[in-house]
């Protein structure tokens, strides 16, 4: 088979496309032909060595996927050749290879079925980007109807599964992104875009919630703008940690966060399966739509990581595999 493998950490430049052994299911797993696999940072991180791949080099990227089984292995019940079937979970390209593949096998017990209403793209995108968006606004961060809430980082994978989590919640949704991508965050729900490159974030987002700031800031960013999101909280706001896309160390003024009462909370942990579910019906419905930026050839892995990492995209970048057309 084909698949985007590396053999040592750094630029999108050790991505190779090449052929490599077809996997063949273990006990209790499926080979999956990849129809779709979605680019994250997560993979970025993972490829660049700030996240450590736990396994032995070459390795296999690839953290969503989507795609039909071909066979199943041993003790296997409830999935058959034919059936569509769509899988995000911590250990898939990071301490296994991943969906950067044409065929890739998966623990039958992280598989879930991939409504007719969605196409394979579509699923794949759902993945990583939802199930953190899900996990840090709805489990960490305790999101209710009414809130106000800021997104940074707003038109990545995340940040758009969010806006959208927090519009169904009937939440006010501030945007910080590029400014060029305003109109399509607010097609997407959200009440206000400011330009994250705005010197005075915290002024701005006080004057979008009428001097009263933010309940709930979604920090996706870090090191950036940490300090920034304390002084857009509103009393007893709380800021819920995601994401370190400018960095993982952040230094802020402890007494802001003091006067404000306010608390950060780290969100990572494993989506529930119900969740999950509950995610995959909400896309069938059409009350969450998929937000793709672009769909390359799996060959194109390379691009795709450049063109993430110059904040290009709005949305995912999808990897399809010649053979799923």
């Amino acid at each position: 088979m084909k698949a985007i493998v590396m053999y040592q950490r750094g630029g999108a430049d050790v991505l190779r496309y090449e052929e490599v052994p077809t996997p063949r299911p273990a006990a209790g797993e499926v080979l999956l032909r990849v129809h779709a696999a979605t680019v994250n940072h997560t993979d970025i991180f993972h490829r660049g060595g700030s996240f450590f791949i736990q396994k032995s080099l070459p390795h296999i990227l690839g953290m969503d996927v989507a795609g039909e089984v071909v066979e199943v292995g041993a003790g296997v019940t409830g999935w058959q050749p034919g059936d569509r079937a769509v899988a995000t979970f911590e250990a898939l390209g990071r301490e296994r290879d991943g969906a950067y593949a044409e065929y890739t096998t998966l623990p039958a017990a992280e598989l879930h079925r991939i409504p007719d209403a969605l196409d394979d793209v579509a699923a794949a995108s759902i993945g990583l980007a939802f199930t953190t968006a899900w996990i840090a606004l709805l489990r960490t961060g305790g999101l209710a109807e009414g809130e106000r809430v800021v997104i940074h980082a707003a038109s990545s994978g995340v940040g758009t599964a969010a806006l959208q989590i927090a519009r169904w919640k009937q939440a006010q949704v501030i945007a910080i992104s590029e400014a060029g991508k305003a109109d399509r965050l607010r097609a997407l729900g959200a009440d206000q875009v400011i330009d994250r490159g705005a010197a005075d974030l915290a002024l701005q987002v006080m004057d979008a919630t009428g001097g009263r700031g933010a309940t709930l800031v979604l920090e996706l960013v870090g090191r950036a703008s940490l300090q920034a999101s304390i002084g857009m909280l509103a009393d007893r706001g709380r800021i819920v940690c995601a994401g370190t896309l400018s960095g993982d160390r952040a230094e802020i003024d402890v007494m802001d966060l003091i006067m404000k009462r306010g608390t950060i909370r780290g969100s990572y942990e494993k989506v529930d399966p119900a969740d999950y579910e509950t995610i995959l019906q909400r896309f069938a419905d059409r009350t969450f739509v998929p937000v793709i930026d672009s769909v390359l050839d799996l060959a194109q892995a390379r691009a795709a990581h450049e063109r993430i990492e110059a904040r290009q995209n709005f949305g995912k970048v999808v990897l399809v595999p010649s053979h799923a057309g």
